[in-house]
């Protein structure tokens, strides 16, 4: 089933209701002065997202950014005869809005709600605006650029060389850090289109993850049960990018 788009539901917040103590469940914008997040959610509005919105359609300007707190956005390459891959997750370790930062209005890379939550959303020409007098933003914006380059660069080489299970174990990993939980609203169909494998695959792959008791598979939800289990089913790749976080952003 391919993305759809979907009416984004504003929560009952304005942004001049919503606080900083709030906005730093992203870590990017905890790491900023002050003075900076002020600017920044002056400018911002809280949305709720849910599963498979479509936050900027492909090759479409580039009309908002998005900073995840408790939701997970998929960027995603929609091939001719509706396939679609995921290059990346943004949780709230990151934002998305990498084209505008770099002077770029549309992208073929198309954004999606992948898991359910909360956003801050910015109009992009607002956001660049801003970036000219908060140079903490940008330098912060600057090294999760680099994060990214290297993040896709390893979920390239992870999708050419590892096992759907190892496969599946990191991208269950990388969604729970993403989203600070445990407990994932994700189906088989889901994620077949996000690990870019055959629906049997992934459920064979759940069900082996299933039977070693270290995830709980419900339809539509996924608990993470052995966390330490998990990693060492994970490939390599999982460990190496978030080291690689911890070098950039923190």
């Amino acid at each position: 089933m391919r993305p759809t788009s979907g009416t984004l539901k504003v929560s009952q917040e304005t942004p001049g209701e919503f606080t900083p103590l709030q906005a730093v469940k992203n870590n990017l914008l905890a790491r900023l002065p002050a003075q900076e997040l002020s600017a920044l959610l002056e400018l911002a509005t809280p949305v709720q997202c849910s599963l498979r919105d479509v936050l900027t359609p492909s090759g479409e300007k580039i009309e908002n950014v998005y900073f995840p707190l408790t939701g997970m956005i998929s960027l995603v390459t929609e091939l001719k005869d509706g396939t679609t891959l995921e290059s990346m997750t943004v949780g709230r370790e990151g934002f998305a809005g990498l084209p505008v930062f770099h002077g770029v209005g549309a992208t073929p890379t198309m954004s999606m709600c992948q898991i359910e939550g909360a956003f801050l959303k910015l109009p992009a020409e607002s956001f660049t605006e801003l970036l000219r007098s908060a140079p903490e933003l940008a330098l912060l914006l600057h090294r999760y650029s680099q994060f990214a380059y290297e993040a896709v660069a390893q979920s390239a080489a992870c999708n050419s060389m590892h096992l759907i299970e190892q496969r599946c174990a990191r991208w269950l990993l990388i969604s729970s850090d993403a989203v600070a939980s445990n407990h994932l609203g994700l189906t088989h169909e889901f994620l077949s289109q996000m690990l870019a494998v055959r629906r049997p695959g992934v459920t064979v792959a759940i069900g082996e993850l299933e039977k070693a008791k270290l995830i709980e598979h419900r339809y539509g939800k996924i608990s993470i049960l052995d966390r330490e289990g998990l990693e060492k089913v994970a490939c390599e790749c999982y460990r190496t990018v978030k080291n690689r976080e911890q070098v950039l952003l923190s």
